[in-house]
């Protein structure tokens, strides 16, 4: 019997889970998805914005504050990317101006200091690839760059680190509510029963919702298309750069914790599904013109990858704030329904869910021997020569690099799947073998190949993204299954 289990594994219930394990309970997270962060939350933007970009008087707005700093702290303490950038929303038409005076008076109304409005010359400085219409824009300091899924794979480690269970590849079909109050938790692997729930399942909150008895959740669906840049051209933007933001369009460029650019958002459309994050041509086409707009020499030859990704909003409160609140049912189900910007607010949610849990009556004792401290993952790209020489000579397979594009050693994906990545996606996201311009070309046979020898199993069990995503369906020649050298 759990204490308390936290139903999805994206940024939201990521930091939640971690935030449990500071306290004497018995928790553990569930996740359909094969990783931590392999759902919604690898598929938007990785921006840690102010709170300028909230309505003021909202949950939202007060959750945001001071977001960046913590996501720095968390970094630190995780042993993962974080660094600190401006934004520019800038005004490219008249009718534009009043929109980033309107974001200045949010921010500033929610506590945000700093916010400037700065003239067409001084942007030029700040931007010199900008196009000659930009006519003013809102300039700010101290946003936040991340990159989710690494950052979702570290706070589950260090929870789990601290205690916690974790079930991945494991779906909810049923909740029961049992006499004594407790749950059943139905799934594709078993029956798992806890005290408390925390339904932070992303854009299926809604049917855990349902499974619980609160009927007529809903969430509206809008998806968008991104393209990531070759890291030789990183230098053409420095800032997040805006032009519009409203429910129906964005215009958007900017850099990426690891030095990539990131385009994208466009025109927001309907998906066929849950599952739907296919890239069309039109929508390419659509964000490509619209990062013109904002820089007319845009090097759109050197787009290596693009993605689709999908955003929630809720109908239970109103201008698409955030909902978190109890069960209609049980003050011991907590729904965290989560829009845009969520990946910014989930440490304050965390702590909010903490406070709910209290209140509804979990007894939290303090867990003296928490560690906050994640155990290092030494990163070869991000070391001197010197630092690089001497992780060499302590392990000789820091000297065999496995992609070239990134600089990933096979030392650094041996750890990465002796610490639980047991996918080709999953070794991407902590390692980023197979992220850059070749997008895997050259790594991902060896990869894939460390994989079967590591986890020792077939072949043919090993996949893409988990379940559904394998990667061999046969072989060429013969029926032998070994690897061969």
């Amino acid at each position: 019997m759990y204490d308390v289990v936290v139903i999805g594994a994206g940024i939201t219930g990521s930091m939640i889970i971690r935030e449990l394990t500071k306290y004497l309970l018995n928790v553990a997270i569930i996740d359909r998805e094969a990783s931590p962060g392999f759902g919604v939350t690898k598929g938007g933007l990785s921006f840690i914005h102010l709170a300028h970009f909230c309505p003021p008087n909202t949950l939202k707005a007060r959750l945001c504050l001071n977001a960046p700093q913590k996501f720095k702290r968390l970094a630190e303490e995780l042993d993962v990317t974080f660094k600190e950038t401006g934004e520019l929303l800038i005004a490219l038409k008249d009718e534009m101006i009043p929109e980033i005076r309107m974001r200045k008076g949010w921010g500033e109304k929610n506590g945000v200091k700093g916010l400037e409005i700065i003239d067409s010359k001084k942007v030029k400085e700040l931007e010199p690839n900008i196009s000659d219409k930009v006519m003013a824009a809102l300039y700010s300091w101290g946003h936040g760059l991340i990159y989710p899924p690494e950052f979702c794979f570290a706070l589950v480690e260090n929870a789990k680190q601290n205690g916690a269970d974790s079930f991945f590849n494991t779906e909810v079909i049923n909740i029961k509510k049992e006499d004594d109050g407790n749950f059943a938790i139905f799934t594709n692997k078993g029956v798992i029963k806890t005290r408390y729930i925390i339904n932070s399942a992303g854009i299926f909150a809604d049917e855990i919702a349902d499974m619980v008895g609160d009927k007529g959740f809903k969430i509206v669906l809008t998806k968008a298309t991104m393209a990531i840049f070759d890291k030789r051209v990183s230098s053409f933007v420095n800032h997040i750069v805006y032009a519009g933001l409203s429910s129906k369009h964005t215009q958007m460029i900017g850099p990426t914790a690891h030095g990539n650019l990131i385009m994208g958002l466009g025109y927001f459309v309907t998906p066929e599904s849950k599952w739907d994050t296919k890239v069309t041509k039109d929508k390419l086409n659509e964000i490509i013109k619209l990062g013109l707009e904002m820089f007319p020499s845009l090097p759109v030859g050197d787009i290596i990858t693009t993605f689709a990704g999908i955003r929630s909003e809720n109908l239970m409160v109103p201008d698409g704030d955030f909902y978190i609140e109890y069960s209609n049912e049980s003050k011991r189900v907590i729904h965290t329904i989560i829009g845009s910007p969520g990946v910014t607010a989930s440490p304050s949610v965390a702590s909010m869910v903490i406070d709910m849990l209290s209140d509804a009556g979990l007894n939290l004792e303090e867990n003296k021997r928490f560690e906050r401290y994640r155990k290092p993952f030494p990163k070869f790209s991000h070391l001197s020569l010197e630092e690089r020489n001497n992780i060499i000579n302590e392990n000789r397979k820091y000297g065999h690099v496995i992609c070239r594009c990134e600089l990933v050693t096979e030392a650094e994906i041996k750890e990465a799947i002796a610490r639980g990545a047991d996918t080709i996606d999953g070794i991407k996201h902590i390692t980023r073998a197979g992220m850059g311009r070749c997008q895997g070309g050259f790594c991902s046979p060896w990869v894939y190949k460390m994989l079967a020898e590591e986890l020792k199993v077939s072949p043919k069990g090993i996949t893409k993204k988990g379940k559904g995503s394998f990667e061999v369906i046969g072989y060429t020649k013969g029926e032998d299954e070994n690897i061969e050298n």
